[in-house]
């Protein structure tokens, strides 16, 4: 299974102008692969939407052109007649 993954290093100066080093580990989910995630744990409804600079809302489709995603799932109800609901 092929992964989307960014490894990289940041470089920053705090207030006190102390520089520091951060060293990043990146993952990189397609809708497939959450799909296929949130099937696996059971949740019976999944819908993506795409995300605009950041305002989350489920009335817009995603593109190509969306950085970011919303997903919204639902578990079907448990033994105790709970509805599980997840957004990511």
């Amino acid at each position: 299974m092929m992964a989307f993954r960014e490894n990289s290093t940041l470089c920053v100066e705090d207030d006190l102008g102390k520089k520091k080093e951060l060293h990043c580990s990146e993952r990189y989910y397609v809708p497939s692969e959450i799909t296929w995630l949130l099937k696996t744990l059971n949740f019976k409804t999944i819908d993506i939407y795409g995300v605009k600079l950041g305002a989350f809302s489920r009335n817009d489709h995603l593109s190509t052109e969306d950085f970011e995603m919303l997903i919204v799932a639902e578990k079907s109800k448990s033994a105790l007649g709970i509805i599980e609901k997840i957004c990511i």
